[in-house]
């Protein structure tokens, strides 16, 4: 019965595929809501400054201060949120590669075993070759014994 010898290499290495992949996808999700979180940013933003536009020849010096700080607030959080989009987006390139290559050297384990499992077919069928041949020398030497 035929054991890949690296078998252990190989489960250790799907593992490690499994878990970059694993990673992945969470740093898929965190750069989802990042990008969620730049639009809704964003679109308040916008109604903040639409807001402060329309309202703004009703506004008393305090308030038209109060809305112009609110909006450069909010211009700031856009801010802030689309860095922490770019540095996501960083992240999950990254991971993207760490997961290739952890998908590489599995694929590698993998050649390695098939390359391994056809060797042993060829030695099996060697092996199946010279006992089918033996026993025909056996049966043609009994026959010219018999003879």
């Amino acid at each position: 019965m035929y054991q890949f010898p690296l078998q252990k290499v190989l489960e250790y290495r799907q593992h490690l595929e499994e878990k970059e992949h694993t990673r992945l996808a969470q740093v898929q999700r965190q750069t989802q809501e990042a990008r969620l979180n730049v639009v809704k940013a964003k679109e308040v933003l916008l109604q903040g400054q639409q807001d402060y536009s329309q309202r703004q020849v009703q506004l008393n010096v305090t308030e038209a201060l109060l809305a112009s700080e609110y909006v450069i607030y909010l211009e700031k959080r856009l801010q802030d949120y689309q860095e922490e989009l770019d540095k996501q987006e960083k992240r999950l390139q990254q991971q993207i590669k760490v997961a290739e290559k952890a998908m590489q050297e599995r694929k590698i384990m993998d050649k390695l075993r098939e390359k391994d499992y056809r060797r042993y077919q060829e030695h099996q069928a060697k092996i199946e070759q010279r006992q089918i041949d033996e026993a025909a020398r056996n049966v043609f030497l009994r026959q010219k014994e018999d003879e």
